[in-house]
């Protein structure tokens, strides 16, 4: 692979002022971010009145289409890299956690009216849903078809691990049965050595035989995998492609790991106990690898993180990114939303929550109405992960020019060859993608360029 330079953004005037003797540096790197924006605005605050959230916006058109996220926060084993709010499966927990999201969705329906919004694609994840026995699953799927019209989504994906001790024809039965259209399953890495340290609990070829059972039941299925692991080299990432690429798999998504503080992983990281992650450097070659790599075998990436095979995106995603990026209804312990004009998530702690609930309050921890300079802020920050703005149609939803709006930071990050403007278009190149949230960075505005953005093991501390 030919040497690439990695782009380097300038530091301001007032910087330069502050201290002239520094140095050319990177406003942000993929050494000091989360892996992906998920979520904008970050400075979310404790609300008084939940039931607030849900009051009727007439700037929100009736009838709008929206998708649905449900978190089920039990796994079998919890992972040493895993950042999200994830408990230890107990049957009885987790029929309790049944009857809790019952209850939070029947308050929701009291506070809004769910007939007036149409759904448009449903995942069901958090956690494992595949760790319910088939008891509970069947009680999960049937609660949601009993409030949403399932059917009429274009895409319902469940989220499973690649454990045959926890996969039954029962269970692939209760999701047929219910209208699954797309099965997600992580497996991370196809190395024994890399499996051990993220603390998966399965092997590559019990993941390879999940793959082929699901597919072989005419599931699609969509493979998540981690690079830039702790010692990782570029041949073991070119390793995990070439596993993972031949394999007929409808979509894949590769995500470079970033430590997150609170991890168990994270913790070995710091005490020298396992190596560090690549460099900035190895990175990018890491990216390229996979870029170049899974185009080859008929990948096309749409955002940073996700291959669809012929071009076929996954729907929730392609919502999440594009602008303007439509509204998702989070449920569950943990769930984030953005959902009527308000960015919120749900209380983690389950029995938080429950009792929420049980007092019949929407179970919203931390919320945010949207201003209008955070409205404007997100669809460009969200939006820049799909890798091409038209800046025509960021004036028509934003209501101001691209141009006008960013003229200082479009200059700084043209000059840093992470963007180029083409034909009405703000388009990322090879960099910019990779180090997408630099953009990201650049692009956020007031106190969101210096909060942190939302995370579980955030929330859960407060």
């Amino acid at each position: 692979m030919a040497e690439v330079e990695l782009p380097l953004i300038p530091l301001t005037e007032a910087d330069a002022e502050d201290d002239s003797r520094h140095e050319l540096e990177d406003i942000q790197s993929i050494l000091g971010v989360e892996e992906c924006v998920r979520y904008y605005p970050p400075n979310l605050a404790e609300v008084p009145d939940p039931a607030a959230v849900f009051a009727p916006d007439p700037a929100l058109p009736p009838g709008r289409e929206i998708d649905l996220f449900v978190d089920v926060p039990y796994c079998g084993t919890i992972c040493g890299f895993c950042p999200f709010n994830v408990y230890p499966y107990e049957e009885s927990e987790a029929n309790a956690y049944l009857t809790a999201l019952g209850q939070e969705v029947a308050i929701l329906a009291g506070l809004y009216d769910l007939r007036s919004t149409r759904l448009r694609t449903v995942w069901i994840g958090g956690g494992t849903p595949s760790t319910l026995d088939e008891a509970a699953l069947e009680r999960l799927m049937g609660m949601l078809a009993g409030h949403f019209d399932l059917a009429a989504a274009t895409e319902v994906t469940v989220e499973i691990k690649p454990q045959l001790k926890d996969l039954t024809e029962a269970k692939f039965a209760v999701l047929r049965d219910h209208g699954v259209t797309r099965i997600s399953m992580g497996v991370q890495s196809v190395h024994p050595h890399q499996l051990r340290t993220l603390g998966r609990g399965h092997t590559a070829e019990e993941a390879y035989q999940v793959i082929d059972l699901v597919r072989g039941l005419g599931f699609p299925v969509n493979v998540d995998m981690i690079y830039r692991l702790p010692g990782e080299t570029l041949a073991e990432v070119e390793a995990d492609l070439d596993a993972m690429r031949g394999r007929g798999i409808e979509h894949m998504s590769w995500f470079p790991y970033v430590p997150h503080e609170g991890t168990s992983l994270a913790r070995r990281i710091d005490r020298g106990r396992v190596a560090r992650p690549g460099t900035r450097a190895e990175y990018f070659a890491m990216y390229s690898a996979v870029r170049e790599r899974l185009a080859a075998s008929g990948y096309h990436g749409y955002t940073p993180y996700h291959f669809g095979l012929d071009g076929r995106p996954c729907e929730y995603h392609v919502d999440r990114w594009r602008m303007p990026q439509r509204e998702t209804l989070g449920i569950g312990p943990g769930a984030f939303s953005f959902f009527n004009g308000h960015i919120y998530a749900n209380e983690h702690s389950p029995a938080r929550y429950a009792a929420a609930v049980a007092a019949g309050r929407a179970p919203v921890q931390k919320a945010k109405r949207l201003t209008e300079t955070e409205r404007i802020t997100r669809l460009a920050v969200l939006g820049v992960k799909f890798l091409s703005l038209d800046m025509d149609e960021f004036h028509r939803v934003s209501g101001v020019r691209m141009e006008e709006y960013y003229a200082e930071e479009l200059a700084l990050l043209e000059r840093a060859g992470l963007v180029v403007r083409r034909e009405g278009r703000l388009e990322c190149t090879l960099a910019g993608e990779a180090f997408n949230n630099d953009i990201a960075t650049i692009l956020s505005t007031d106190t969101a360029a210096r909060t942190r953005h939302p995370q579980a093991i955030d929330l859960m501390r407060s």
